[in-house]
């Protein structure tokens, strides 16, 4: 009879846990990227189909971390930053994306995930006031800065699997 009790307890315990994690945490999704062929400014650019495009320039990386040389843009009825990072090799994709989730991850953080594929990776967490969601895959890294910005986020991915699917 105590076995039995114990072993409830232990399954709601466990059911729980999984729905507080799974509601803390941001909606995962596969990360969608441009084609290969596309540079950096393409990436912003196509985005600019669907929001209008305030401002973009040239960056090197991300708060004091050197990730190459990418694009910032920031477009109307988005509070945050749009990064877009191209390498020639995937696993400087990697390593980036690596080095921003050493330097920003932390389980306890209200909507943290980490997920890492191998052949991708996706990375949200809630930093102070501001969302930080981040992808890779194949030679490409997204960094999403900003507040309530999880639908920008997804019409990002839309936007690049739409142009995936259609080709």
């Amino acid at each position: 009879m105590l076995s039995k009790t114990i072993k409830s307890v232990s399954w709601t315990f466990i059911i729980l846990v999984s729905l507080f994690l799974l509601t803390s945490c941001s909606i995962p999704f596969i990360p969608e990227v441009p084609p290969a062929s596309y540079s950096v400014e393409a990436a912003i650019n196509v985005i600019a189909n669907k929001y209008m495009l305030l401002d973009t320039g040239w960056i090197n990386g991300f708060g004091d971390m050197e990730l190459g040389e990418g694009r910032y843009a920031t477009f109307d009825g988005v509070d945050g930053f749009l990064m877009v990072f191209k390498y020639e090799d995937p696993d400087q994709a990697k390593a980036s994306w690596d080095k921003i989730t050493k330097r920003y991850g932390n389980p306890f953080k209200l909507k943290y995930l980490k997920i890492n594929m191998g052949t991708y990776g996706v990375f949200t967490i809630r930093l102070e006031n501001t969302d930080l969601y981040c992808w890779y895959k194949e030679n490409w890294l997204f960094v999403i800065t900003g507040d309530k910005i999880e639908k920008f986020v997804m019409d990002v991915n839309n936007i690049y699997k739409t142009i995936r699917t259609a080709r």
